[in-house]
């Protein structure tokens, strides 16, 4: 048994790459995480929202739909990353927020360099200039930038790392 995913939710998983844990914060119904889960892309796979609903909802789908005994699938409830075990937030991570707008992604972002992140995968609802503009100001760089067309709507996605520092000896 599985489930299909739409355009957008399917090329936010394609743009993750290998690590300990993925983290999808606002996960709703858990596509992502479960899809993530089921790829093997990590070891641990975290699905976060800020409500209990969606949180059961994404519980009930990994029930029904995870088929890879070899990861370990987790559900938080947390606005944010702010519930993250000391453990997890020292494992390399690739993180995932997507689905809402830029001003509950920036107080998420204001953080972002206390974790031991490879990659972010966003796609804010709102503001994609602004929330470039952010990145470029919190060392962050943009390495691949998607936008399609789903459901009748034009949807951006970006993965970002942190800006390499070189440093030059004399």
């Amino acid at each position: 048994m599985s489930f299909k995913l739409s355009k957008r939710l399917n090329k936010i998983v394609e743009m993750c790459d290998t690590v300990d844990t993925i983290i999808d914060v606002g996960t709703d119904h858990g596509k992502v995480a479960i899809s993530i889960a089921n790829k093997g892309l990590s070891k641990k796979v975290i699905a976060i929202d800020n409500k209990e609903g969606p949180l059961q909802s994404c519980e009930k789908n990994a029930k029904l739909f995870i088929n890879n005994d070899n990861v370990e699938f987790k559900t938080l409830l947390s606005d944010g990353l702010n519930n993250l075990t000391v453990e997890d937030k020292k494992n390399e991570l690739g993180i995932i927020i997507t689905g809402i707008g830029y001003d509950n992604m920036k107080n998420i972002l204001e953080s972002i360099n206390d974790y031991n992140f490879k990659y972010l995968i966003l796609s804010p609802h709102t503001k994609i200039v602004e929330l470039i503009k952010y990145l470029e100001n919190i060392n962050i760089e943009i390495v691949q930038q998607e936008t399609l067309y789903d459901d009748e709507k034009y949807y951006y996605i970006l993965k970002a790392k942190k800006k390499m520092c070189l440093i030059n000896h004399l």
